[in-house]
């Protein structure tokens, strides 16, 4: 069947109120390093959804806080370990920091790889040295409920999706979903630390979920379908990387084999090579081994390069 997508032209950066006292804080455009985050105002204190990477990010959403509410961050929520949405811990002083234990375990074991990152992503390269990690001081495995001001707030871990270690901030009562990377709205998903299976498997329990908004990791302010056209690309390149893998073929020649069809529009579309690559690791049963982040990048620049050289744009019916 044929599928068409539309894709906002555009999303601005900044603080957009979604329900009373609770905020979607978005940066344009969603592409690598730049990243969502959230705020909750309460009586006493507020709580903050992710950090995001650099200081210059999160001190502009810092800016942004101060402008609705004069109470601190006393306690801020990492939805997982990478360093676009930890990065900016160590400017919230006052907040205690809460993550799933894999999230931390994440923070702990990567520390600040200052020459990678200068590597992987050129453009923030004279902040990362200001960077001074801090990991987070409480941990959960499974479910947590805070309560604020007579708001119900959960943080939930569903297993394994776009890492080990995925936290979701979820408002029953506003049927609001905070959902880190496990969204990515416009953006290509990626899925090099993750399990595409089961992130498959915990977007379906999402869309079963009582949910009207939900604000990604990365990409604009949307709901359950903005979510379900990520599973169908999870879906997609899932299907069609088992055929080449069971063909023989190298996740690279399967990258590069894969017609992205409608969604070569979403941004980034070269983390097909990654997200290959640990998909063939899925269907090894190997996924206890980690890529390596170098080869990672590396592969999605050559990937860039070869999408820019041999695929003009084109349609698929998936």
């Amino acid at each position: 069947m044929s599928q068409t997508l539309t894709t906002p032209e555009g999303w601005k950066t900044g603080l957009e109120e979604l329900a009373p006292k609770v905020f979607a804080y978005t940066q344009a455009y969603g592409e690598l390093g730049v990243s969502n985050a959230g705020l909750l105002v309460d009586r006493e204190g507020s709580m903050a959804v992710d950090a995001l990477m650099v200081p210059s990010m999160t001190r502009s959403f810092l800016a942004s806080i101060r402008k609705v509410t004069k109470r601190p961050v006393t306690r801020l929520v990492n939805t997982h370990h990478h360093i676009d949405h930890s990065g900016g811990n160590f400017l919230f002083r006052q907040a205690e920091i809460v993550s799933h234990s894999r999230a931390r375990e994440g923070i702990v074991r990567t520390g600040l790889p200052v020459e990678f990152l200068q590597s992987a992503m050129p453009r923030f390269a004279d902040e990362y040295a200001k960077i001074k990690p801090r990991a987070p001081h409480v941990t959960f495995e499974d479910r947590m409920v805070f309560h604020q001001s007579g708001r119900e707030v959960e943080l939930i871990h569903l297993g394994p999706a776009h890492t080990f270690g995925d936290a979701m901030v979820y408002l029953p009562k506003e049927k609001i979903l905070f959902a880190g990377d496990i969204a990515f709205h416009y953006v290509t998903p990626m899925a090099f630390q993750g399990h595409v299976g089961n992130w498959i498997k915990v977007a379906d329990r999402i869309l079963k979920m009582e949910v009207d908004v939900i604000i990604p990791g990365h990409g604009p302010v949307g709901g359950k379908k903005e979510l379900r056209e990520m599973r169908r690309y999870l879906a997609y390149i899932r299907r069609e990387a088992r055929k080449r893998f069971d063909e023989g073929m190298t996740a690279k020649e399967a990258a590069r084999a894969i017609k992205l069809g409608i969604y070569a529009s979403w941004r980034e579309a070269e983390r097909i090579l990654p997200n290959i690559a640990r998909l063939y690791q899925e269907f090894k049963n190997e996924i206890d081994q980690p890529l390596d982040s170098q080869e990672v990048f590396a592969g999605m620049r050559e990937m860039r390069d070869f999408f820019d050289s041999h695929h003009p744009p084109h349609t698929c019916c998936l």
